[in-house]
């Protein structure tokens, strides 16, 4: 069988992440527009990192 990839990790990791401060900038009273900023900023920056270790893992 083979060894579970790096990415498999990440995913999960990432989406409680995101999760988590979604709900510290909103239960915060954050305005709307710095929440929508801010997790598509973290969306971004995490979509970047997993694609990396996508890339290393398959040695692309």
């Amino acid at each position: 069988m083979a060894k579970r990839q790096v990415w498999h990790y990440l995913v999960p990791v990432f989406a409680l992440i995101w999760i988590g401060f979604a709900s510290v900038l909103i239960f915060g009273d954050v305005p709307f527009l710095a929440i929508s900023i801010a997790l598509t900023a973290l969306a971004a920056m995490s979509t970047v990192v997993i694609a990396l270790a996508w890339a290393f893992q398959n040695d692309i």
